[in-house]
């Protein structure tokens, strides 16, 4: 009896004003909660996306920078035959030229190429030691028809299985001066693979793929997939994903397999091949949705409860209270949420090992500068610094004398230009726009760094990863500029000028 007469009690103090402050409390913030969870979930979308695309960037310039040692020795040798064939040279003098750079070229590429072949003057000449049976005909094979297809151009022949070694290879090779001779060299896969296993590695649930124009897996970070083709139908991951790829016409998507939901950015590389980076953001996602769902259901409650207290008292400080909580607590679950998107921007635009700004924090500045964004877009110069013997520390010493290497060439720019934003652009290179007062010292600036890494490699009582050294080159803007791109290219060249100057008294290896 008394728990009716309380309910009826109850019910009785529940008024149409106090109902009514419960709904737009309700509505006010689930509204609230939606918006930013919405700018939430799009952020965290937006920092995942570009975190793969980070992984696909760095994928392909390591592909272009691992295929430009083929390519830049295919380049020396049909320059070499050509003056040969000009020259009326014999054919026993051209193979024997191929046999010596064969021996070269296994040196240069750490043994992934066997070294070079070819048809000269109409005749199979082989400097790897290899003797074709009577029935092969070399004018026949991929490497001589993709080059006469490309004539003047390195051709890139997509992958086939070495029978003899049981290794993926491809072939790169090149017309000669005659148009009909080819000179070529096969180049192991293992590198590559070994580039997508290292990427995927460093980021937990993260897939690396290279595909061939025929959407053929060059590698994976998963071996067993290698040499699958994604065409042939079924319900593998790899089919759907070239699917959407093909149906989207985008360089990134997201898509379902099964109960997980991925992102996929693509970025094209040489011969319409393909690297991929595909990100599980299944767990992040899911993570979101449970916060939210545990915000609906904690709104819910709570607006329960106030209809309750209003039923029991309607006096207005307590309302205002409970509004004036609410509101703080709301408040501060949006700074919270925007510190986290904050810090998922920074990461995805910091550079994990010199901490200076990364590719993508580059291309994002120079965007803005081109739109007159980021400082005087008519007095700046450009920086581009490179650092030399990177790959004897690496290869002598280990990696992690290297990164220590890295780290040292990349404080010695940063103490000199102090007042200019640094970025890491590549493996060894780092760029630096000068604006302000770098730009007004920067005759002097660039004295300075060229005497520090002069000074750094001179040092006999330090280990070869301390003595610092980079090439350096500037260049400022002059009128008639059409942008910053120009600029950065003339920056290059000089830099690529001070790197032979130092090649000529060092050598190219300490």
């Amino acid at each position: 009896m008394k728990e009716c007469k309380f309910l009826n009690k109850l019910i009785r103090g529940v008024t149409l004003r106090g109902i009514f402050i419960a709904i737009l409390i309700n509505v006010f913030f689930a509204g609230l909660i939606f918006v930013y969870y919405t700018m939430l979930y799009s952020q965290t979308q937006e920092a995942i996306m570009e975190s793969g695309k980070i992984s696909a960037i760095s994928s392909a310039e390591q592909i272009d920078k691992f295929l430009s040692t083929g390519i830049d020795t295919i380049k020396l040798a049909s320059y070499t035959i050509d003056n040969m064939i000009r020259d009326g040279r014999s054919q026993e003098e051209i193979q024997d030229y191929l046999l010596n750079q064969s021996v070269a070229v296994i040196n240069i590429t750490s043994g992934e190429s066997p070294g070079l072949y070819g048809v000269i003057n109409g005749e199979y000449l082989d400097g790897t030691g290899w003797t074709p049976s009577v029935s092969y005909v070399p004018e026949s094979r991929p490497w001589y028809i993709e080059a006469r297809a490309n004539l003047g151009q390195v051709a890139v022949v997509n992958p086939y299985l070495d029978l003899d070694s049981q290794t993926i290879m491809i072939a790169l090779s090149k017309t000669l001066c005659d148009t009909k001779s080819v000179v070529s060299m096969d180049f192991s896969m293992d590198k590559l693979q070994k580039i997508t296993e290292e990427i995927a590695a460093q980021n937990e649930g993260e897939m690396e793929i290279i595909l061939d124009g025929s959407y053929k897996v060059v590698a994976h970070s998963d071996k067993s997939e290698v040499g699958k083709c994604y065409l042939d139908g079924g319900n593998s991951f790899g089919t759907k994903m070239v699917k959407e790829l093909r149906t989207m016409g985008s360089d990134s998507f997201t898509m379902r397999y099964g109960e997980n939901e991925y992102m996929v950015h693509i970025v094209p590389v040489a011969n319409e091949w393909m690297c991929i980076s595909v990100v599980n953001a299944t767990d992040a996602l899911f993570r979101l949705r449970s916060l939210w769902m545990a915000t609906v259901i904690a709104i819910t409650v709570s607006v329960t409860i106030l209809i309750s207290l209003l039923s029991v008292t309607n006096r207005k400080n307590r309302i205002a209270a409970q509004l004036t909580e609410n509101l703080s607590q709301a408040e501060s679950d949006i700074r919270e949420k925007e510190n986290r998107i904050g810090e998922i921007s920074r990461v995805a635009f910091s550079d994990g090992l010199t901490g200076v700004g990364s590719k993508a924090a580059f291309n994002q500045y120079i965007e803005n500068f081109a739109r007159g964004i980021e400082g005087d877009t008519e007095s700046y110069a450009a920086v581009m610094v490179d650092a030399n013997g990177l790959k004897y520390i690496n290869d002598n010493f280990g990696h992690a004398s290297g990164d220590k290497y890295l780290c040292g060439c990349c404080k010695a720019i940063c103490e000199t230009y102090k007042h200019s934003p640094v970025f890491r652009i590549g493996g060894d290179e780092f760029a630096v726009v000068l604006t302000g007062k770098d730009y007004e010292n920067r005759a002097e600036l660039l004295k300075e760094i060229e005497e520090t890494f002069e000074k750094s490699f001179a040092q006999e009582d330090k280990e070869p990863w301390e003595c610092y050294s980079a090439a350096v080159g500037m260049a400022e803007y002059r009128e008639g500029d059409t942008g910053i791109g120009q600029v950065l290219r003339r920056a290059d060249k000089e830099m690529y000028r001070a790197k032979e100057a130092f090649k000529k008294v060092h050598g190219r290896y300490r």
